[in-house]
């Protein structure tokens, strides 16, 4: 059956439009499917989700779990990137969202010179500990002083997801780039997710797509869309490891512990599968769990 339509909270965040096809309900919230485009986002205004959402940066003092995920987890990520992704230019890089700074270390140790911007205060000051003094500019990406700032690389590692307006913040980060760089994008891969969280739902498993947390999901195809539509064309797909961790439940609350396991072993089975499609297809089927894009204005 297929779903009715409905008029939307809020415009679709890539295309505009106002109607759209229910698709998930979690916490008494919905994710719509837009009918003109196929953006799928949560269905609130902008007001609603800047009261209710609430995000593991919002803590002042970071947990052990928070720290192990978003650190330790993702180094062999980071390192894959970095591999493939070597210094240019003036070599400067520019982390937006830059969380608690392990991808800024990460990227000074290869070679670059880095700099990030981060919303949460106690985030930030954890940045600026892994990076030089004044390198972290506490703050969204609309209010960092742009003035004069030219960097060759500009990293949006799990944020995209989290933008109400993805379209305004990918045309503030092209205005920060230097002539001939790179925008980086990592942002789960609806088209791995949806179904996924689906089969888990239906086999009465944990299933949070988080409509407070991720706004805007993307498939590659939306993903090809929002990036055009602010001048940006796609250059290199890849299929980097996905955090390194499996999931327990201990209690309410659902916990990560960085750690080998069979899960872990298959998702990285699944990511260098995903990869070898991607490349044979040259970027147009993208099954792993998150898209990796390197992308360069279309026009200098």
């Amino acid at each position: 059956m297929t779903a009715a339509l409905v008029a939307t909270r809020r415009p679709c965040p890539l295309c505009g439009a106002r109607k759209a096809r229910r698709s998930w309900v979690e916490e008494n919230l919905e994710y719509v499917c837009c009918v003109a485009c196929g953006a799928f986002f949560t269905n609130v205004a902008e007001d609603c989700y800047e009261e209710l959402r609430h995000n593991a940066w919002d803590e002042k003092t970071p947990s052990a779990d928070t720290v192990g995920f978003y650190g330790d987890a993702r180094a062999r990520a980071h390192r894959a990137f970095l591999e493939r992704c070597r210094p240019f230019g003036a070599r400067r890089l520019f982390d937006v969202g830059c969380g608690m700074g392990f991808f800024l270390e990460r990227a000074g140790a290869a070679g670059w010179e880095s700099w990030g911007c981060e919303p949460s205060a106690s985030w930030a000051l954890a940045a600026e500990h892994r990076v030089a003094k004044g390198r972290v500019f506490h703050g969204r990406l609309e209010e960092f002083p742009s003035e004069g700032a030219e960097f060759d690389l500009v990293t949006a590692w799990d944020v995209l997801e989290h933008i109400f307006d993805p379209l305004s913040f990918l045309r503030r980060i092209a205005s920060v780039l230097a002539p001939g760089g790179r925008l980086f994008v990592r942002t789960p891969n609806l088209a791995y997710a949806l179904p996924v969280y689906r089969t888990r739902r239906r086999l009465g498993l944990s299933a949070e797509l988080g409509p407070m947390n991720h706004v805007v999901y993307f498939t590659a195809r939306a993903l090809r869309r929002a990036l055009a539509t602010t001048g940006f064309m796609p250059e290199r797909w890849l299929t980097l490891p996905p955090p390194q961790v499996a999931t327990f439940r201990r209690g309410p609350a659902e916990r990560y512990a960085p750690e080998r396991s069979a899960t872990v072993a298959a998702k990285n089975v699944w990511a260098a599968a995903s990869d070898a499609i991607l490349r044979s297809t040259g970027g147009h089927l993208a099954l792993g769990s998150d898209l990796d894009v390197i992308a360069r204005r279309s026009v200098e």
